[in-house]
């Protein structure tokens, strides 16, 4: 059910903050919203981009969670799930989670480009290699973020 005012008139604002990089403002709007309504889908999707805004990644990684169990088919949950995951504990913990989730989103290059930057990031260049070709076989336009990823500095030359 979608939000109706004045709750709505939050989420806009605190959509528009988060736009903006003003993230405790937006938490503020979000404040505001009816405690009941607090948990609708949209709204935690603000607060999951509040959180990365704020580097609050183990409150993020559990609006993640949540998200994903709302919407288990919204590839951009799990992608959020492991970059969380990845800042509060750990990148092995953080790959398992992208894995895992690969064989149901086979079609998805932010998944294999991710597991690349992690593989990376743990030194296992001809893994994470294989990832970003993986990738880029899915949507050649990740070239350009790999290219600028500092997570893939040691690709640089190869890609």
């Amino acid at each position: 059910m979608p939000l109706e005012p004045p709750d709505q008139r939050h989420w806009q604002a605190a959509v528009g903050y988060v736009e903006l990089g003003m993230f405790q403002d937006a938490n503020d709007q979000l404040e505001q919203i009816d405690p009941f309504n607090r948990a609708a889908p949209e709204v935690l999707a603000v607060r999951l981009a509040i959180y990365r805004g704020l580097k609050k990644w183990e409150a993020m990684q559990q609006i993640a969670k949540r998200l994903k169990e709302f919407e288990p088919d919204n590839m951009q949950w799990t992608i959020s799930l492991a970059y969380a995951t990845r800042r509060a504990y750990s990148i092995d913990v953080a790959m398992a989670i992208l894995l895992d989730a690969q064989p149901k989103f086979p079609k998805e290059a932010a998944i294999p480009y991710n597991l690349a930057c992690y593989y990376c990031q743990l030194g296992e260049i001809e893994s994470a290699k294989r990832y970003l070709r993986q990738a880029l076989e899915i949507d050649l336009n990740w070239r350009k973020a790999a290219l600028e990823d500092e997570d893939l500095k040691p690709l640089w030359d190869s890609v």
